[in-house]
């Protein structure tokens, strides 16, 4: 073993790491406790609240495939490191916007630097451990993204209750500062990226634009409607874009952005990929909703509620470790599966919230998800990781983060479709901004919505059940 796989590179490699992990989820979540009070200081409806994280999402979704190939053509490294260059960029921009636009537009330039962490920070730890240690050192850098997903509420909600919510994004520019200048001084590119071969341009492209059409009509299907002509034409341009990308995949072969042999011939990375798709799918949403929930309905501050969805994050911060050094012993298969079974019975409890509900109740219910996402993430990423040669870490990386995002956004794309079919964009968007006039109407639409909402969650999170209970045994 070179110098990069000794125990003191690659523990300085795991730090480095799951520092920049911590980064990405931490602003995810200081900004879902915030959007009240930034849908209210903007005015922005219903329908532009939810593509201010929905934005960040798509963009991370869209380009992950493509830049976990790039990485292993070109190094990890340098795309790590202007990762983190451009999220510090996007911060300081989304902290002096004025409107709701500017605001979605920035969050999805911060989304673009997120992409680049996000194709890399995996396969950079994944290369430098052993398969022995590999579910321990997942299992750390999992713990590091849920310590950034506790105290994203905590902080958001302190920061908007007492400086406001432009001030939630200050805080990444002194963390990015920190991880550009130990990754310049500390990381060293491994010697398994490939030499000689082609960034696939036209795969790329295909799945990009093919990708966006589908997530752009999904999110606005509602506020348009299904039958629209955009809609419609949306939908077709991203079904045909993404059956062309599978064509040009398949002709590539070893060129290929994505090897379409690993799902068709390899089916521990196959299940474990769709598994981790329908499980972002059907829980991501829960954090947006309970926010508005907590603050719009039960009548919470942003500090209450940050502290109350605390709750989820935590138990996965604390289990995770623990799951990740289970599945070096007993593989992946029972504890991701039995993950998804409690995060599917949580769901269906979050359905029975309303208007009486106590914090107790929330608390309860943000546990049992969270327990459940503590048993599924790191034994599920370590079999992804670990059902691949080491030439297409990069890929498996990609890929399997491209899953988590693409669910995020259709999470909150399903769900917010769902909570608009009970009330209208104009009454949904007075609960949100917080027209005292208009909230008492709201109230009781938006909570049918929201427990339906979960409903279907929840039948998503059984769905994932079943395929994480076929993945087999594995290695």
């Amino acid at each position: 073993m070179d110098g990069k796989g000794s125990g003191y590179y690659k523990w300085t490699v795991l730090l480095i790491t799951s520092i920049g992990a911590f980064m990405t989820p931490f602003d995810s979540t200081i900004v879902s406790v915030s959007l009240p009070s930034i849908a209210s200081s903007l005015s922005i409806s219903y329908a532009m609240v939810i593509w201010v994280p929905t934005a960040y999402l798509v963009t991370l979704a869209v380009l992950l495939l493509s830049l976990g190939r790039l990485s292993d053509i070109k190094g990890r490294k340098p795309l790590f490191v202007s990762g983190f260059a451009v999220f510090i960029a996007a911060s300081l921009l989304c902290s002096i916007s004025y409107s709701g636009l500017q605001l979605i537009v920035f969050r999805a330039v911060q989304g673009a630097g997120a992409a680049f962490i996000g194709a890399t920070s995996t396969a950079i730890v994944t290369d430098v451990f052993p398969s022995r240690e590999r579910g321990k050192a997942l299992g750390i850098n999992a713990m590091s993204i849920y310590v950034g997903l506790s105290m994203g509420p905590s902080l958001g909600g302190f920061l908007t209750h007492t400086l406001g919510w432009r001030s939630i994004f200050y805080i990444n520019i002194p963390i990015g500062i920190l991880v550009i200048t130990l990754a310049l001084l500390k990381l060293r590119e491994p010697i398994t990226q490939i030499q000689g071969r082609r960034f696939d341009l036209l795969g790329a492209s295909t799945f990009s634009l093919g990708l966006i059409a589908l997530l752009v009509a999904l999110t606005l299907g509602e506020s348009y409607g299904w039958r629209s002509l955009l809609i419609i034409g949306l939908l077709i341009v991203g079904g045909v874009l993404l059956a062309i990308f599978t064509l040009v995949e398949r002709k590539k072969v070893d060129e290929a952005m994505l090897d379409i042999s690993l799902f068709s011939r390899n089916r521990l990375f196959a299940a474990a990929n769709v598994s981790a798709f329908l499980n972002y799918t059907s829980y991501f949403g829960v954090s947006f909703f309970v926010s508005f929930y907590l603050q719009r309905v039960l009548d919470y501050s942003p500090l209450q509620a940050g502290m109350i969805l605390l709750t989820m994050p935590v138990t996965m911060t604390f289990l995770s470790p623990i799951s990740g050094w289970l599945s070096d012993r007993i593989g992946s298969r029972i504890l991701s599966s039995l993950g998804m079974a409690l995060i599917c019975i949580g769901l269906l409890l979050m359905s029975t919230l309303g208007l009486k509900s106590s914090s107790t109740d929330v608390v309860i219910r943000l546990f049992i998800i969270g327990f459940g996402m503590g048993l599924f993430s790191s034994p599920n990423t370590s079999a992804v990781m670990g059902s691949v040669e080491k030439s297409r870490l990069g890929v498996a990386s990609g890929t399997l983060a491209t899953m988590r995002f693409v669910g995020q956004s259709m999470s909150l794309a399903i769900m917010g479709a769902i909570v608009a079919t009970v009330a209208s964009s104009e009454v949904l968007s007075a609960l949100f901004i917080g027209y005292q006039s208009k909230v008492v109407v709201a109230v009781e639409t938006f909570l049918e919505g929201m427990r339906r909402a979960f409903i279907a969650s929840a039948f998503i999170a059984a769905l994932g059940f079943f395929t994480s209970l076929v993945r087999g045994k594995g290695k």
